[in-house]
């Protein structure tokens, strides 16, 4: 008896795979919308992604700074350069609202400033209250570093003699840990000279295994000079990397011409607007269908470009949200709602003209990182924000791109 032949049909692998990979993505930006989504905080009985707002992390002070201009030659000169250190100082730590005001009683000269933000606190006072002066100081003879009984000497501005160096002396400081004597790590502080610094060197050969200081306003902090002048590290107090990072932005934002004292501060009551986050959702997602019906129906924009501008964008907001729920990232809404309105216009832009998607991108790129350096508050925060969502907006490009042929592909079967 003869055995029928059994013909197996051939599957084809490459379809079957990219059919899964298409299922995958759907899944993805299913769980991504149900995260990103207000009133959708529980997705599974053992996860919570809640929306952090920085509402509740605010908190606004009035400084009241008494300048010293007794010893100063340029007093004007001297209180705009005062001015200008400690914006940069304000804005390098990423506060969001400053401003400063000089006032006058009798021949004595005032800053009054004012921040609104919701940084750390302690932070934000250190760099204000502390002028921060810098000089590096070397031991008096007739002073006994060593008694017992006078502790606190090593330490006193009184007991050195200054020398020409101060913090515009060197290039940078950098803070970075290194072990300390108990083979610990810690954080020192590093001094940069400049390429022609000769001054520097003949001075670290002159007292290299001896003792110096490094005068902070009024206090010193002792520091031994290597035998080999290797390495000039100073000693930082602090153990914990935000108040680390608030001493290397000391260091690093200017030598004040003059000196100050806090002299009053008073707590202000906070203003933010207060923008409810489901209603602004609502809004966000009408207004974002209307956009797209005009664009259909009014504007004739052709299907395929809509619904690749329309997928990008839905992986982008979600994933956006997604991430900032997940990992618990405080954030203004009223900043968040600016980035996805942006972010619509801009995949809106890129789909209808992908032949031209590498210089949109190059050209927004540039503004987001130009304001990010030279821009402060808010314009900082959302140009940051929004250069990720640049970066962001074109791999959902790529993979909204990916997923519709592939669901056209899948359908025609």
């Amino acid at each position: 008896m003869k055995v029928p032949k059994i013909k197996l049909k051939k599957i084809n692998l490459s379809s079957f795979f990219k059919y899964i990979l298409s299922v995958l993505i759907s899944s993805l930006i299913l769980a991504l919308v149900l995260i990103s989504l207000p009133l959708t905080e529980r997705v599974t009985s053992s996860a919570t992604y809640d929306l952090i707002t920085k509402k509740d992390y605010y908190w606004s002070k009035e400084y009241k700074l008494q300048l010293d201009t007794s010893q100063s030659i340029r007093i004007e000169s001297d209180i705009d350069k005062v001015k200008s250190i400690l914006q940069k100082r304000l804005r390098k730590i990423g506060v969001e609202e400053s401003s400063l005001n000089l006032s006058k009683e009798g021949d004595t000269n005032f800053l009054e400033l004012t921040v609104q933000t919701s940084k750390d606190i302690d932070v934000v006072d250190s760099l204000i209250k502390t002028p921060f002066l810098v000089n590096i100081v070397t031991r008096k003879a007739d002073i006994d570093f060593d008694n017992p009984e006078d502790v606190i000497a090593p330490y006193l501005l009184e007991n050195y003699d200054l020398t020409p160096f101060t913090r515009s002396s060197f290039r940078n400081v950098y803070i970075t840990q290194l072990k300390n004597s108990n083979n610990e790590y810690s954080y020192f502080a590093l001094f940069k000279t400049w390429p022609w610094g000769n001054e520097w060197k003949t001075f670290l050969e002159d007292n290299a295994g001896q003792t110096v200081g490094v005068a902070l306003d009024e206090f010193v902090t002792p520091v031994q000079i290597p035998t080999d002048q290797s390495l000039f590290a100073v000693p930082v107090s602090s153990t914990e990397e935000k108040y680390a990072q608030a001493i290397s932005i000391l260091y690093n934002s200017g030598q004040m011409p003059i000196s100050y004292t806090a002299v009053d501060e008073k707590e202000l009551n906070i203003d933010i607007a207060e923008i409810d986050y489901i209603k602004l959702t609502e809004g966000i997602l009408v207004a974002v269908v209307l956009i797209y019906l005009y664009l259909l129906i009014i504007n004739k924009t052709p299907k395929d470009t809509l619904l690749l501008s329309g997928i990008s964008t839905v992986i982008t907001i979600s994933t956006w949200i997604a991430y900032l729920k997940i990992s618990e990232t405080p954030t203004d809404i009223f900043i968040l709602a600016l980035e996805v309105i942006t972010v619509v216009a801009i995949i809106r832009l890129i789909a209808e003209n992908l032949e031209s998607k590498m210089i949109i991108t190059v050209l927004l790129s540039l503004i987001s990182s130009i304001s990010i350096l030279m821009g402060s508050g808010y314009i900082k925060i959302f140009a940051y924000d929004l250069l990720i969502l640049i970066i962001l907006s074109n791999i959902s490009l790529y993979i909204g791109k990916y997923y519709l042929d592939n669901v056209r592909k899948s359908l025609k079967l």
